[in-house]
């Protein structure tokens, strides 16, 4: 009888994902408004970028502290909310109003705008972020977060700055209110298919709990699988390299450029260029999207692989894509292209082309999950595959989640010291224009280095391969040689 009754009381997968989905948007989109409004408040009372990218730098170490944390979304919820409204209704905390004759910021008011920035920083990131019975949010839902997110979120802070905290609070309660009275309808888990039980009881990896020594960085995947239809880990590293760098530059640059380029467009009267670059950026998104539909048999659900015969049309179309944002990024502050809509297509482009990359990258360094997924497509076609025993997989995925916990701690800790460089370097040019255009430039000339060094390298390999198989085959001429000459000899 109870039984019958939770079944009845859960909601339907498909409406479960949507309802998720769509309040885990609404309150992210909440969270980079009040990081917006915090970033805002301190330029008003610092009028110096250095402060604001420290700031910044803050809200980033608090969401590194706060991925780490566990509990329920209800409490960190909670705790968010309550930071949020302790800072919105309590303005005595804070003197908001500094003469303009005060050239350096008030010491106990950047303090608590701090403290304030870490608590932020570290609540709504392990509110976002914890594990619930509620289906997982989708590739889009996240992708949209981070693209659209931040020029939402500079949009109300600067344009409705009386308004926008009880905004971005409106947005936050949705999804506080499903994680209060909702949890209970969570959908309950689809079983999968016969098969797919099959090999989840005699290859799952999940009952191994492993305790690894620090010797590697990234694991051999060879072994794993019968077959050389997947490569070593050395031939991922350049891409999960380049992904780190550029998780690094766009990090430090989205932490001290918006702020500044948001008050430059206050003092000139002409915020309304904010509107454009949404309405750029939307587009931009929506043709993403088109194209991702038309790609559907080629790209895949998230946690597949690209075919075959397209893994090196996306591996190369994966390397243009960092090129192409450090390009728009260029153009964003080019004095020739500072028109409306001439802004909105440089941050168009980025948008795209950031999309594209956060698309392929995860199907071009697949995780072990991944990898076991496509084996079990090619155990049930026969085409030769065997999958590795339970004890290698688990030791494989205990493998990858040390590195990447090692990749996020070491990309969240350069982010945090690379952001107040750049605000250092805005204030010293004087300019925000003129830090895009050199961030972009030395972006851009960095990726081509590294892309020439990278096929030198590979060339340089495939060389003495070349020689060693030579090598090789004069070795066996000469040896089978050498008896017919020494029998001429003798005769």
């Amino acid at each position: 009888m109870w039984r019958k009754s939770l079944i009845q009381h859960t909601m339907d997968p498909v409406t479960g994902r949507q309802i998720f989905n769509t309040t885990w948007l609404s309150a992210s989109f909440g969270i980079s408004m009040l990081q917006m409004l915090l970033l805002a408040q301190a330029w008003q009372l610092s009028r110096q970028a250095l402060v604001t990218a420290c700031l910044a730098s803050a809200w980033a170490l608090g969401a590194l502290l706060g991925a780490r944390f566990s509990g329920s979304g209800r409490l960190w919820g909670s705790g968010c909310l309550a930071c949020a409204l302790l800072w919105l209704g309590s303005p005595s905390l804070i003197s908001w109003h500094v003469p303009q004759t005060l050239a350096l910021p008030r010491l106990p008011d950047m303090v608590v705008l701090a403290l304030l920035a870490v608590l932020l920083g570290a609540s709504s990131m392990a509110w976002l972020s914890q594990q619930r019975a509620w289906p997982a949010v989708g590739e889009r839902t996240a992708l949209v977060r981070s693209l659209l997110g931040l020029t939402l979120g500079l949009l109300v802070a600067w344009m409705l700055p009386a308004s926008g905290g009880f905004l971005a609070l409106a947005c936050c309660l949705p999804l506080l209110m499903l994680d209060a009275f909702l949890s209970g309808h969570a959908p309950q888990p689809t079983p999968g298919g016969i098969a797919a039980r099959w090999v989840d009881r005699y290859w799952s990896a999940e009952g191994w709990k492993m305790q690894l020594e620090r010797r590697s960085l990234l694991p051999s995947r060879r072994g794993l699988f019968q077959g050389d239809s997947h490569e070593p880990a050395r031939s991922i590293l350049p891409l999960v390299l380049l992904a780190s760098a550029v998780a690094v530059v766009l990090g430090s640059v989205w932490g001290a450029v918006p702020t500044l380029f948001a008050a430059s467009l206050h003092a000139t009267h002409s915020l309304d260029v904010l509107c454009w670059l949404l309405g750029g950026q939307i587009v931009a998104l929506a043709v993403g999207t088109c194209c991702l539909l038309a790609a559907r048999n080629v790209i895949g659900f998230p946690g597949r692989l690209l075919p075959r015969d397209w893994q090196l049309r996306g591996r190369r179309l994966s390397l243009l894509m960092p090129l192409a944002m450090a390009t728009s990024l260029a153009a964003l502050g080019v004095p020739a292209l500072q028109a409306r809509w001439w802004l909105a297509l440089s941050l168009a482009g980025y948008t795209l082309a950031d999309a594209v990359w956060g698309i392929l990258l995860p199907r071009l360094v697949p995780d072990v999950a991944t990898m076991v997924q496509s084996q079990r497509h090619l155990l049930f076609t026969g085409q030769g595959a065997r999958l590795a025993d339970p004890l290698r997989l688990a030791h494989a995925r205990a493998c990858e989640a040390h590195a990447q916990l090692l990749l996020a701690r070491t990309e969240g800790l350069a982010t945090v010291v690379c952001t107040p460089l750049l605000g250092w370097l805005i204030d010293q040019l004087g300019s925000v224009d003129a830090v895009l255009v050199m961030v972009g430039l030395a972006f851009a000339i960095g990726l081509l280095c590294a892309t020439l060094a990278w096929m030198l390298v590979r060339l340089t390999r495939r060389l003495a391969q070349q020689r060693s198989r030579l090598g090789r085959r004069g070795l066996r001429f000469s040896g089978s040689s050498f008896p017919r000459l020494e029998a001429a000899a003798t005769h």
